[in-house]
């Protein structure tokens, strides 16, 4: 019994495990918050004290994808000082129109520093992916990392995003 301890450390740390690795939703300005470079995050809903955190970070644009966001979010987000632009993406069933919206938004604001949120970062992460893929460039290997972070799209979303990146 003794040794048993130690041997459990001895894997844990072989296959790079650490006590409490569990990834907390919660524990940045937004669930689920991923930043992608100095210029790119995304989020989920905001937490805490959130929204202060990412104006100090110097964000500037919020493109929010919530079909639904809450009442008067729009509005608040304005009187802080931040761009913020709606995309009502519905969950259940995305359309090729809304990713569309999401590059021309993305595009004309390629300068500022974006967060783009919606309830827990699924589609957020998701469109952010397809963008940089078709639109900037990057490796899709590099840009699903990132977007893997958060989730693995599967089932009408896994089939809605390989037909954009398929087209």
């Amino acid at each position: 019994m003794k040794g048993i301890a130690p041997a459990v450390l001895f894997l844990a740390a072989m296959f790079g495990l650490e006590a409490n690795a569990q990834h907390d939703a919660h524990s940045g300005p937004m669930m689920n918050y991923h930043r992608i470079d100095a210029q790119l995050a995304t989020g989920g809903h905001f937490v805490g004290d959130g929204i202060a955190d990412v104006r100090a970070e110097g964000v500037e644009v919020v493109i929010d994808l919530r079909d639904k966001p809450p009442e008067g979010h729009g509005e608040k987000m304005e009187a802080l000082g931040f761009k913020y632009i709606n995309i009502p993406v519905v969950w259940r069933s995305p359309e090729r129109e809304d990713f569309e919206e999401f590059r021309k938004a993305m595009t004309e604001n390629a300068d500022a520093k974006v967060i783009v949120q919606c309830q827990a970062n699924y589609r957020a992460s998701a469109f952010t992916f397809m963008y940089r893929v078709l639109d900037d460039d990057v490796p899709e290997a590099e840009a699903r990392k990132d977007m893997n972070v958060v989730w693995e799209p599967e089932g009408k979303w896994k089939d809605y995003v390989d037909g954009i990146l398929d087209e």
